[in-house]
C-alpha cells in the first residue's frame, strides 16, 4: 500500500517548481527516474525510494476533481487545475512527511492545494 498526496494546482507545473518541492521534501535524498523518465523516485543513502513523484496531469473534465478525491475539491479551483501526485510506503511517517512538503511546496507556488488536506483545511 502507498500513502498518497495530491497537489492540485491552478498553474502549469514547471521545472523550477517541481525542483523547489523536491528540495523542500529534502536536500538530503538522491533522485532517480523510473518508468522510462514518468517517475522520479527521491530515495535515502542507500537507494530506497521514500517518494515517487508522478508526472503532472492535466484535469480538464467538470466534476473529475470531485468524482476521484470527493465532493467540494473541484469547486475550489476550478478548471483546467494540475494533478501532481505523490506516493509514499504506507506506515513510513518519514517518507509520508517527504510527499506532504513536496506537495505543499507545489501548492505554495503553483496557487493550489493539497489532498488530503490537513483538518483546518478540509472543504
Amino acid at each position: 500500500m502507498t500513502y498518497d498526496v495530491i497537489a492540485l494546482t491552478r498553474r502549469t507545473p514547471d521545472p523550477q517548481a517541481i525542483i523547489a518541492g523536491m528540495r523542500a521534501a529534502g536536500d538530503e535524498l538522491r533522485v532517480r527516474q523510473t518508468a522510462n523518465g514518468a517517475v522520479i523516485q527521491l530515495c535515502d543513502d542507500q537507494g530506497r525510494p521514500l517518494v515517487s513523484l508522478e508526472t503532472p496531469v492535466l484535469v480538464q473534465v467538470p466534476g473529475e476533481i470531485d468524482r476521484l478525491l470527493g465532493p467540494g475539491y473541484g469547486d475550489r479551483l476550478g478548471l483546467p487545475v494540475w494533478w501532481i501526485e505523490a506516493r509514499a510506503p504506507s506506515g513510513r511517517p518519514e517518507a509520508e512527511a517527504l510527499a506532504r512538503r513536496f506537495a505543499a511546496e507545489l501548492a505554495r507556488r503553483l496557487d493550489g492545494l493539497v489532498w488530503p488536506a490537513t483538518a483546518q483545511e478540509q472543504p
